[in-house]
């Protein structure tokens, strides 16, 4: 299951193939694929999928934590804007 799949996992009590919850998904896989550079998406990755620091993801990238925080900033202004116009 892909990161966005799993953030997106149907709560309990809704069925797996809710519209509603299918639509929000594709919504969200569109904008992470079509909107995020491949270094947001490795930060989003890192941060949201497994739950490292900044200043961790900056070691394991090479770059500085302040870039982290500005590529996450970034993605969640992206994904943002996408879902408003899909949602």
């Amino acid at each position: 299951m892909s990161l966005v799949e799993n953030m997106l996992a149907a709560p309990k009590g809704v069925q797996e193939h809710d519209e509603h919850h299918e639509h929000l998904l594709r919504a969200v896989k569109r904008a992470a694929a079509g909107e995020l550079t491949k270094r947001q998406m490795e930060c989003v990755e890192l941060f949201y999928g497994k739950s490292i620091k900044e200043k961790e993801i900056a070691e394991i990238l090479g770059i500085r934590p302040p870039t982290v925080c500005r590529h996450l900033a970034k993605a969640r202004r992206r994904l943002r804007r996408v879902l408003e116009y899909y949602i």
